[in-house]
């Protein structure tokens, strides 16, 4: 070995180095001293008087048209174990006979070590939400992107926040879903691989990980299909449940029920969006699930719904607790929460009315608004769509420009129509509602 690499002052020792002949090695008084490993030729521990313990490799490495001595350092002890140092000795060998320069691959190892260590699940999963598009180059609808950022920051996925995303595996992603399946939330358990192939996915495209950990990962959960549409005599008994008191959640099923509305598009109703003269409620684009301002023309009874909620905020503000924008919240500034203790607060009054309900969702709603619209009251396809606002086939081509053009009172009629086929099947007939329903069905 070359004088130039020898460090001035040590001596150069040979031995077998085994994990038991290492741990007893003796650092020196000063300076430093280097062991050589008789098994991988090259090899060496370095101990410093400070307690710095480093692996090196002596190599020959090819530059400037000669091939010249090389020390390289390949890590510290015990972070580098020995097994791992003669690997990466053995590495660097086979890299300079390449006429390869080992110290770069070295130092690109270690910067991608400091970059793993940077982009920890927690920290991409935050740029990820901020700054994930998904169809048509477009920001998830704002419901979305909360139960994507409820979904990916639940105790599900425990453990993973300060991990290095790349260091996160398969096995890893299979545990979290296991915890989901294990408490029986079988859609949440689909719900979270969807979410999480779409970070992983992200993280792919932007260079921060080199692999997909969920790439073949089948859903872990079956979910029954979406069809359950409530017959009217459903529809009557959950209606005739929320009677009586005035809570939120009673407001916001009757508020669905008459509109066809997406859940969250009337949890997180504000009161600017609504125009009580005109009768319609303006939904903004940034609201919607397709990213287009919506209008929902609000029939009498929907119209009354509202102000019945308007006038229970009134009642209950003061000079410093002034009412809130938002039309249904229970801290004054976010939207309504409490779903599911809601709904099983409004079954139990309902079994305790006497009345059998098969198990059925909010969600159900809309698809029973849609149902009866065309079923009883023969509304033409396409003004259900432009009424509730969904896409599909119809509004696909030349019906998606005719649609465009939609005339509001279309859309009006056939609210109006609903909600009067509800009222009187809810007992709550009114000549008002009567005469527009019959003259929805004509135009329809």
């Amino acid at each position: 070995m070359g004088r130039g690499n020898r460090p001035e002052g040590s001596t150069m020792p040979t031995i077998k180095l085994t994990d038991a002949a290492v741990k007893r090695l003796k650092r020196p008084a000063t300076g430093r001293i280097e062991y050589w490993d008789s098994h991988t030729k090259g090899l060496g521990l370095r101990l410093s008087a400070s307690g710095v313990q480093s692996w090196v490799v002596i190599i020959r490495s090819l530059r400037a048209g000669a091939w010249k001595q090389q020390r390289v350092t390949l890590g510290s002890y015990p972070a580098l174990t020995l097994a791992d140092a003669r690997q990466k000795a053995d590495d660097a060998k086979a890299a300079a006979k390449r006429g390869d320069d080992p110290a770069e691959a070295i130092k690109a190892e270690r910067k991608q070590l400091v970059d793993d260590s940077r982009n920890t699940f927690a920290v991409v999963r935050a740029e990820f939400l901020e700054k994930y598009r998904g169809r048509q180059n477009r920001r998830p609808a704002t419901s979305t992107l909360e139960e994507m950022t409820r979904i990916l920051s639940s105790d599900d996925f425990a453990g993973w926040d300060d991990n290095p995303i790349a260091k996160i595996g398969r096995r890893d992603v299979l545990d979290a879903l296991d915890r989901f399946m294990g408490r029986g939330a079988e859609r949440q358990a689909n719900k979270a691989l969807a979410y999480s192939k779409l970070l992983f996915g992200w993280a792919v495209n932007r260079g921060i990980i080199e692999a997909d950990p969920t790439t073949g990962i089948k859903k872990p959960g079956g979910e029954r299909s979406r069809d359950r549409v409530l017959s009217l005599d459903e529809l009557r008994i959950i209606w005739q449940a929320t009677e009586g008191e005035r809570t939120q959640l009673n407001a916001i099923v009757r508020l669905l029920m008459m509109t066809g509305a997406r859940l969250r598009e009337v949890a997180e109703l504000r009161w600017s969006e609504v125009d009580t003269d005109a009768g319609v409620w303006t939904l903004p684009a940034a609201r919607v699930k397709n990213h287009r301002d919506h209008i929902i023309p609000l029939s009498p009874p929907a119209l009354a719904i509202l102000e019945a909620r308007k006038a229970t905020q009134k009642a209950i503000a003061t000079k410093a607790k002034p009412a809130p924008a938002l039309a249904f919240t229970n801290t004054g500034t976010s939207p309504f929460s409490g779903f599911s203790r809601g709904k099983t607060l409004l079954d139990a009054r309902i079994a305790k009315a006497g009345t059998e309900l098969a198990p059925w969702r909010l969600h159900d709603l809309r698809r029973s608004v849609a149902t009866h619209m065309a079923e009883h009251l023969r509304i033409a396809p396409h003004v259900i769509e432009a009424a509730l606002n969904h896409v599909s086939g119809t509004k696909a081509g030349v019906a998606g420009v005719y649609n465009k053009a939609l005339h509001l009172d279309e859309r009006r009629d056939a609210l109006n129509a609903w909600a009067a086929l509800l009222m009187r099947e809810f007992g709550e007939q009114s000549a008002d509602t009567n005469v527009v329903a019959l003259r929805a069905v004509a135009n329809g």
